[in-house]
């Protein structure tokens, strides 16, 4: 099983749930939609407060750290071009956490949905794709909380 498997099934989960979120914001919700809307939205919240920390906390360091340059330089240019994106969701995530506020102004709320969730879409493919298949293949040092 490759290391970087929980990571991975993070990036699964968190795409459902944006999928979810985005179906569920095709029209304006009732008051009892956007309830449920920020329940998953809370629920997103967590698991990307989890996966980011798990990533800036273990999986860069220890990409960055190795003697492998290219894993190294991949990850130091992931941590640069994407590492901003947990202080985004943070903010967005607060700003939208009360129902009451999302439909005060939904307008808003699924522009800024559009455009965190496209953000995190590109970051899953790029890690899925490019920076994962390095950690994996870097060593059996990589450890296995990620």
């Amino acid at each position: 099983m490759p290391r970087t498997a929980t990571l991975k099934n993070q990036h699964d989960a968190a795409e459902a749930l944006v999928v979810r979120i985005k179906d569920a914001c095709r029209t304006p919700p009732s008051d009892a939609q956007a309830f449920q809307i920020s329940l998953m939205l809370a629920k997103l919240t967590g698991l990307l407060r989890i996966h980011f920390a798990q990533e800036d906390e273990i999986l860069y360091p220890f990409m960055e750290a190795a003697s492998d340059e290219t894993a190294a330089r991949t990850a130091r240019a992931f941590r640069e071009e994407m590492g901003g994106l947990s202080a985004t969701y943070a903010a967005f995530a607060e700003r939208w956490r009360n129902s009451r506020e999302m439909t005060a102004d939904f307008p808003a709320f699924r522009r800024e949905c559009d455009a965190v969730f496209a953000a995190l879409a590109e970051r899953i493919a790029r890690e899925n794709r490019m920076l994962y298949p390095l950690a994996d293949a870097l060593s059996a040092d990589l450890p296995h909380a990620v």
